[in-house]
């Protein structure tokens, strides 16, 4: 599995957020089954997109 994780100010807007999540997308998109996970996370300063794409993806 490759975790990507994205730090983002904690103003960032959803879609900002959203847009981010895309193009993790458009990095698997010629896949036939692609097995994708994402979480969103936050603190007091920071909100975090973590993107776990499964190995199976990657052959």
């Amino acid at each position: 599995m490759i975790t990507f994780k994205k730090k983002f100010d904690f103003l960032a807007t959803d879609n900002e957020l959203g847009s981010y999540i895309s193009s993790m997308l458009e990095v698997v998109e010629g896949d036939i089954d692609p097995q994708i996970e994402f979480d969103v996370e936050s603190d007091d300063q920071h909100r975090y997109v973590i993107v776990n794409i499964l190995d199976k993806v990657l052959h």
